[in-house]
């Protein structure tokens, strides 16, 4: 019998294939075959993620802009494709008869409420992730090359295997494209799903709710659609496009490994192993993970921070100073010079003798100042003072300190005991003669000041 394709109307979906849950269903718009499977009315199956630990580390524009165009093609569809001057039904993949942009066009429509809700769950679970770390642009050229792949993929599947020329249409070769480009990229992360299974013959039923890794979960789901798409040749129904996941799903991982994603998967997989052990409470763990990491990523100054912290829980002092110091050097290479502040900070009140280099520590403490941060500026202009009386700036750090404590702080026995550190210290510098006047008025009393 020949398979026609139908209109995406408001027809419902014909019947549901029993099995777990995955990308919202792609369909083969065909007639629904016999099921030979006899062993497949003898359980149901179903699970769906609903959360992950994976952050979000910016806004997600591109993901947000695929789910809400898939939504609103399909109310379009559903309430008024009569009423307006696009006929949908070109849009539909038809393998041999269209071409690549039909393959796209047709991710943006969906069989039914249920065919939707699952792709835009999936894709609203592992999107934001997932962008957050390729960029908006190339998740985009991710989201796209999945729906492509995957359709044409389906298209030439059912031509030379399941003999049809239904037509195809559904997000699910580009959420399975997301999914496998999460997978490489973010493969340490945990799932949460819920999951039901349903033995009627036995009348047994069970739900819950678990975490598992995501290795795991998404192995499940690539095992299932490679079972459901050998079954449908057959004779198992073929109207759920079980190729357009797993060629979707292909493209997805190899496009992320080409470009590097696979490294940067393995590095953040110590950062997330770190995390873990630090919340388990296992600190050593912790620094062994951390350690890795800093090693093969030595620009990122927030690792090096959290390495110095893990290392001051294990006692190793001299350790814990050491990173924070390379943690700071690295945020005020990166621009990040308020990170860096807020690092500084911390390690201070972890060790109040704490410096940086002499240049890197002056520089510190004038941006501490011009960002109106003066105890911190305090702290840095004495401890500049102290580490490094031979540097040229040391009567300039000096005198800094001694105006912090006049002017802001209110504390002239202190601003004159720095005036007066200067000229005994430093007789002739350029400064000497301005700290031997600032310690007459404080002495005489002109500074109002207490």
């Amino acid at each position: 019998r020949r398979a026609r394709a139908r209109r995406p109307t408001r027809r419902r979906a014909g019947r549901r294939v029993r099995g777990a849950g995955g990308p919202g269903r792609g369909v083969n718009l065909a007639p629904v075959g016999r099921v030979r499977a006899a062993a497949d009315a003898m359980y149901f199956f179903y699970y769906i993620p609903v959360g992950t630990d994976a952050g979000v580390r910016r806004f997600p524009v591109m993901t947000v802009f695929f789910a809400a165009l898939c939504a609103l093609v399909f109310a379009l569809v559903r309430f008024g494709p009569d009423d307006l001057p696009v006929d949908f039904y070109r849009f539909i993949y038809v393998p041999g008869r269209s071409g690549w942009d039909a393959a796209l066009a047709a991710a943006f429509l969906h069989f039914g409420w249920m065919h939707l809700i699952g792709n835009l769950v999936y894709l609203g679970l592992f999107g934001p992730p997932l962008e957050s770390r390729l960029g908006g642009a190339r998740f985009a050229l991710l989201y796209g090359g999945a729906a492509v792949f995957g359709n044409v993929a389906q298209g030439v599947w059912n031509g030379l295997v399941l003999h049809t020329g239904a037509g195809i249409i559904g997000a699910s070769g580009a959420v399975s494209g997301v999914l496998g480009a999460y997978l490489v990229r973010l493969p340490r992360t945990r799932i949460r799903v819920a999951w039901w299974v349903f033995t009627p013959l036995l009348a047994w039923t069970r739900a819950g709710r678990s975490e598992v890794p995501a290795v795991f979960a998404v192995a499940l789901w690539v095992l299932l659609q490679a079972v459901r798409g050998a079954l449908q040749t057959q004779g198992a129904a073929a109207n759920v496009a079980h190729i357009t996941h797993l060629a979707g799903f292909a493209f997805g991982a190899a496009f992320v490994a080409l470009g590097g994603g696979w490294r940067a998967g393995r590095e953040e997989a110590l950062w997330m192993r770190a995390r873990r052990a630090l919340r388990g409470g296992d600190a050593m763990a912790a620094l062994d993970a951390l350690s890795e990491y800093s090693r093969r990523r030595p620009d990122d100054g927030a690792a090096r921070a959290a390495l110095a912290r893990v290392r001051a829980q294990v006692g190793d002092r001299l350790g814990a100073l050491a990173a924070y110091a390379e943690a700071i050097d690295r945020l005020l290479d990166a621009g990040r010079r308020g990170e860096a502040e807020a690092v500084y900070a911390e390690a201070c009140r972890a060790d109040g003798t704490f410096a940086l280099s002499p240049e890197r520590h002056l520089d510190l403490a004038f941006g501490l100042e011009r960002n109106l941060k003066p105890e911190d500026a305090l702290r840095a202009y004495e401890t500049f003072a102290a580490r490094y009386p031979d540097h040229p700036e040391a009567p300039f750090a000096l005198l800094r300190a001694a105006n912090l404590h006049a002017g802001t702080f209110a504390r002239p026995g202190r601003a004159g005991a720095c005036y007066r550190r200067l000229v005994q210290a430093y007789p002739g510098d350029a400064w000497a003669d301005f700290a031997r006047e600032q310690v007459r008025r404080l002495g005489t009393g002109t500074d109002n000041s207490r």
